[in-house]
This record gives structure tokens, sequence and C-alpha cells, in this order.
């Protein structure tokens, strides 16, 4: 029965195993980053249709108004009735409307459609970067991946708006405005489009330089956010190390190389804009020579040479435009190859069939028994971290019993950490097997064997929210979340409950002196709270949870001895309480425990209740004994 609530493991993607552990590339080629966003692209094809046909519509009304004024010039040399003259005016005003309908409807369904595509990139974006291993934020930088989430993005987001846009509006314009100038006058359009095969070979070159400056402009932007990020995240330490010019002149650094990388596109960009002007002056230049020869002699009216010359300035944008689509284009290129590198990365196997986010709720409760009613375990566990050739672990074997409390000892570096941290599937081991209610890890989706856990990790985070939704958070919703600021409503999270995890916590001495007591809402992080109090709020998280296993990290370190001792009892007062596997060195936790198991260099060493590993002396006796020194140091 309990084999059958287990989640299928999720269809893995193909192995890019090495991409997960290493700086994300550039993302190849600009033609490889744009078939990417073909899916986004196809998903909008109706609406995409509507904006093209809009497109379509709105330059065929905007070149028929230079055939119109070319036969109002022809009336007025041929001194016609003010009544033919009314009548060329009004279809005028009509053809201009009518563009304007058109163009309106286009840059609605165009420009509103590339925001939507933004929104679901975006959105597949985030959803890829929650379903990342641990591993990966090991060794990537906050910064650099908030970089591509909001910078390249909003590159890509101008390439499918007003890059696809104005790149099919200025190509539909220049093919209207040749083809009816060729009716006007097939050799003079001919000497007029002379330049045009100088701004294509121009475009091509400056194009691939572009991008590559684009992609170069977009990593010097990721890291320089990467250290405004870090900086201001540890704003505490750098005042406490008086390091502010330090971080202010390696952040100038980082700063002027953007600067620089700018500098250098915006060369290339000022020399392409006066080069396509001048090649449009020529064209013009040389219509009003041949073309105004042509009228003296008769060979075209003086209305083709007005419509001629207009139909030109239309052509002068598109020589203007396709720079500046070009730039569009190379600078979206490349920012879709930064986000296409992270969306390439191997995502957890946490998701079922129906590929949809890792919930709890329901599947904990009705999965809850056969968890609770056996052990976690490890048969022979060894790992080393990705990109490293040491072994963390060595042959590590542990089982812990429904109920049962063990405490990991060991000295600073044993890998305790390491070993919590794969029994919460934030890694996978190197060697071994890890179980869950007998059953090994690998027949768990990681959501299904998390939602039995309960983990309270070294490094406490704490939501800018209130203390009541941050203990809330992870609550058996069946996957519904409260927004930020939300309070979560009493029937999905009764209060009682919250306060007794509180309470069993030792938040009930702070909870009078907060100003709004389990409402009070938290600065950045949990700043305005002490260390203690994080760590309680972190551990009170835990307990509402009730799960059947509590992995506890250190998570009295910051706790004074006496509140320690409290929280220990209230921790496992009662008959029942879950199976506890905690990483601690403080006294109060060793006396309270069933089995202490000794860590050193990765393996065990020892392991045995906290008589009998005194009794042998060894590590854990010496350990115990420098731990005794140093609480008694801090109560004089």
């Amino acid at each position: 029965m309990a084999e059958e609530r287990h989640s299928a493991p999720r269809a893995s993607l193909p192995a890019r195993v090495s991409a997960s552990h290493r700086q994300p590339p550039s993302g190849g080629s600009a033609i490889q980053s744009l078939r990417y966003l073909v899916p986004y692209l196809r998903r909008h094809r109706s609406v995409i249709l509507l904006g093209g046909v809009s497109i379509l519509l709105t330059n065929v009304f905007q070149v028929w108004v230079p055939w119109l004024v070319r036969q109002a010039v022809d009336h007025v040399q041929a001194g016609v009735t003010r009544v033919a003259l009314a009548r060329d005016a009004g279809l005028i005003l009509a053809a201009v409307l009518l563009q304007g309908l058109f163009m309106y409807t286009m840059r609605m369904t165009l420009i509103r459609t590339s925001r939507r595509m933004e929104y679901e990139l975006r959105k597949d974006l985030f959803d890829h970067l929650a379903r990342l291993p641990a591993s990966v934020y090991r060794v990537r930088k906050v910064g650099d991946l908030m970089s591509r989430a909001t910078n390249d993005l909003d590159a890509v987001r101008d390439l499918l708006g007003p890059g696809i846009m104005y790149f099919a509006n200025t190509a539909t314009t220049l093919v209207m405005a040749v083809v009816l100038m060729c009716r006007i006058d097939a050799r003079l359009t001919l000497l007029s489009l002379v330049p045009l095969p100088i701004v294509s070979i121009l475009m091509a070159r400056l194009g691939a330089r572009l991008y590559l400056h684009y992609e170069a402009i977009q990593a010097s932007f990721a890291a320089l956010t990467a250290k405004a990020q870090e900086t201001l995240a540890g704003i505490r330490m750098v005042k406490a190390h008086v390091e502010e010019e330090g971080e202010y002149q390696a952040f100038r650094a980082l700063h002027e190389d953007y600067t620089e990388k700018n500098r250098r596109m915006i060369r290339i960009m000022s020399a392409m804009w006066p080069a396509l002007s001048l090649l449009g002056g020529i064209s013009t230049a040389i219509v009003l020579w041949v073309g105004g020869t042509q009228v003296v002699r008769g060979e075209i009216t003086l209305g083709d040479l007005v419509a001629f010359q207009i139909y030109l300035g239309m052509l002068l944008w598109p020589m203007v435009a396709f720079g500046w689509v070009t730039n569009l284009f190379q600078r979206g290129a490349a920012s879709m190859g930064r986000i296409r590198a992270v969306l390439e990365l191997d995502v957890e196997d946490d998701v079922g069939g129906d590929g949809k986010m890792p919930t709890c709720g329901v599947a904990i409760e009705s999965g809850a028994a056969a968890a609770s009613g056996a052990a976690v375990e490890l048969r022979g566990i060894g790992f080393r971290y990705p990109g490293t050739e040491r072994m963390v672990l060595r042959g590590v074997d542990l089982t812990v019993r429904p109920g049962e409390s063990v405490a990991i000892v060991g000295r600073t570096g044993s890998g305790k950490t390491t070993l919590l941290n794969l029994m919460a599937r934030l890694y996978e081991p190197t060697e071994g097997t890890l179980l869950l209610g007998g059953v090994p890890a690998e027949r768990w989706s990681r959501g299904a064997f998390r939602c039995r856990l309960a983990v309270v990790p070294q490094d406490t985070f704490l939501f800018s929210d209130t203390i009541r939704a941050n203990i809330g958070f992870g609550f058996e919703d069946g996957g519904t979340r409260p927004q930020p600021g939300q309070r979560i409503p009493d029937a999905d999270m009764p209060a009682p409950d919250v306060e007794q995890a509180a309470r069993r916590a030792g938040l009930a001495p702070d909870m009078a002196r907060f100003p709004q007591g389990l409402e009070t809402i938290l600065g950045e992080r949990g700043i305005t709270l002490s260390g203690g109090q994080k760590q309680r709020v972190a551990l009170a998280r835990a307990l509402v949870l009730e799960r059947p296993v509590l992995l506890l990290d250190d998570a009295f370190s910051s706790v004074d001895p006496a509140t320690e001792e409290r929280i220990i009892e209230a921790l496992f007062a009662g008959e029942r309480h879950p199976a506890i596997l905690l990483a601690t060195h403080r006294r109060s936790a060793l006396l309270h425990v069933d089995r202490i198991v000794v860590l050193d260099e990765g393996r065990v060493v020892a392991a045995g209740t906290h008589a009998e590993l005194i009794a042998r002396g060894g590590l854990y006796a010496d350990l115990y004994r420098r731990e005794e020194m140093v609480e008694e140091l801090e109560t004089l």
C-alpha cells in the first residue's frame, strides 16, 4: 500500500550533468538561441498572424498615400476642379485614418503578445530555477541568475515585440515601395537602390560584432549585479570590518569594465547610424538629379517625381530601422543564449507525470502511516561534492528508528552537515543507498521524500513577512501558499498549532515582547531578530509540520544554555515524537538523545550512548570535555 503512494520518478532530460556544476556558457550561436523561442511563438501563432495581417494592411494604406498624392499633383498641374481635389484630399485622409487604425491593431497585438511571451518565459525560468538541484546553487552567484531573469529577459522581450514587429513592418514597406517605384520608373528605381547592397554588407559585418559585444556586456552586467547583491546582503559584515572602501573599489572596477564594454558597442553604433544616413542621402541626391531631368524632358510627370521622392523617404526609414532592429536582434539573441544556458541545466526528478511542482498536503497524510512505521537508513554511504575528488563521507552506515533520537558529533569539517543534506536529498550519494521506510530513495520522487522530513538547516533563512507566516511556511496546505504580507487563513493553519509550535521552540517569552506578537513583520532575512530567535523560529517552522523525521543541523548554536534546555525537554516530551537526527556539540542535547554517532574525516568512528562513549574515552570524550569547559566559561 505504501508503495502505491510513491511518486513516480520524472522522465529525465538529456544528460547535462557536467553543465550543472560550471558557469552557464554563452548559449551557442544566435540562431541556436533564437530557435529556443519557436515554441513560445507557436503558442501565440493566431495572434501573431493577426498582427501580421495588420502589418500588411498598415503598409497597403501607407504606400497608397504617395500614389494618391501623385494623382493629386497631376490633377493640380492639369487644372482640375476643386471637387476633384477635394476627392483626392478625402481619399488621402481616409487612407491615413485606416493606416492609423491598423497600426494600432498591429502594436496592440504584437507588443501585448511579446509581454505575454515574456511572462511565460520568466515563469518557465523561475520554475526551472526552483527545480535545479542544490549543487547548482553551491557554485552559482545569485546576482548572475537575477541578471538573467531580469535584464536578459527584458532584451528578449524587446526582440519578440519591437524587434519582430519593426522587422516585418520595414521589410513589407521596402517591398511594397520598391514595387510601386518600379511602376513609376524602373531605371530610376535601380539607380536609387544602388546603396542598398552596401547596407546589407554593413549590417552583416556589424551584426556579428554587435552580438559578441552584447554577450560581453550582459556577462559584465551579471557580474556587477552579483557584486552588488553580495555586498548588500553582507553589509553588516562589511561595516564591522570597515571594508566599505574595499567593496566600493571592487564594485567600481566591475562598473568601469561594464561601462567600457558599453563604450565599445556605442562606437560601433555611432559609426553605423551616420553611414546609413549617408547612404540614404546619396539615394535622395540620385533621385533629384536623374528624376528632375526626366521631368524636364517629359519622361515622367511632376506627380511621379513627388511620389517617387515620398517612396524613397519611406525606404530611408527601413535602412535606418534595419540597423536598430539588428541591434535588438543581436542583443536579444545574446541574452536568450544566456537564459538558454540556465534552462538546459538538469533539474531534479521531483515532479510526477503531471509535470507539476511537488507539494505535500494530502500526499503526506496518506503516506504518513507507512513512513512513520519505518526507519531512515544509510547503507555504505560515500559522497564527494560535484567537481571535486575528495570524499567527504566514506562507508557511512546509520539507522534511525521511528521515535529514536540520534546525535551526530565530530570536529568541524567531519561531514555532519553533508550527512544531513544527503538525508534531506539535497544531494545524491556518490556511493551506497539511502532508504526511507525501507524503500530506496531512488524509488521516491524528491518531493515525496522530503514531505516525510522536517529540516532546520545550519544557515537559518527567514522571509520578510510575519513571524506567523514564517512558521507556517511549508505547512500542509495542499500546495497553496500565501502571498508576501498576506496572513495565512485560519482554515489552512489554525492559530493554536502555530502558537504551540512556537512554545515548543522556546519562543513563548519572546512572543509577548514582539510589537504585534506573531503578526510582527520581520526585516529582510529576519534581520530584526537575534541569532537565537531566528533559530527558534526556524525550529518552530519544522515542528508545526509534525512530520515523522526531524533533521536538526546545529539548531541550537545561537541559543543560550537555559533556553536550549527548555527546548530540548519540550522536544523530547511525550511518548511519541518524530525520529530525530541532530548534528550538535551542545551538552544538553547529547545528554537527552538515545544514541550518539561520532564522525571523523567522513567515517563513523564510534557509536553508542553518552555514558558508553565517555567510558571508552577517545574523540567523543575529548570533544565533550572541551564543550563542557566552553559552556562553563560562558556562564562566568
